[in-house]
């Protein structure tokens, strides 16, 4: 007598019956108990506002330009103490200290002023003292003649 033709291939005795798929521990049905409440209480929280300012500080001028300026034109002293003050004005700025780098700047910004005034004074007085000595010396030729 023949046998019916089955449609899928039986497991192997050692092989999940499912084909690979992992269907999980059997389920657990637990009798039916009493029911359980659940309690959940909220109570209401304080209401707190954070409230942050934000001071935006504008970078105070520190005067590298002009210091450099002093120092390659007019007074080289001068423009080199001016210009370590606009270098100290801008690290203070970048360390946070914004009134420490305003008055380094302000320091900066009179040394330049210094070293600009000295030099005009100084090129008027030689111009001044110049011609004061050429025209001695023109007089003096003029008077041998």
């Amino acid at each position: 007598m023949a046998q019916p033709m089955r449609t899928f291939p039986e497991a192997y005795p050692q092989q999940n019956p499912h084909y690979g798929y992992d269907q999980g521990p059997p389920a657990y049905n637990p009798a039916p108990s009493a029911p359980q409440t659940q309690v959940i209480v909220n109570q209401p929280a304080p209401a707190t506002t954070n409230t942050v300012f934000v001071t935006t500080h504008v970078k105070p001028p520190n005067y590298i330009a002009l210091s450099i300026f002093v120092l390659l034109c007019c007074n080289c002293p001068l423009g080199i103490i001016a210009l370590v003050f606009s270098m100290l004005s801008d690290s203070d700025y970048g360390a946070g200290d914004v009134e420490g780098a305003r008055s380094k700047g302000k320091i900066a910004m009179g040394l330049n002023i210094a070293g600009m005034v000295t030099t005009i004074v100084a090129v008027v007085v030689v111009l001044i003292w110049y011609f004061a000595v050429f025209a001695v010396a023109v007089n003096e030729i003029n008077n041998e003649t």
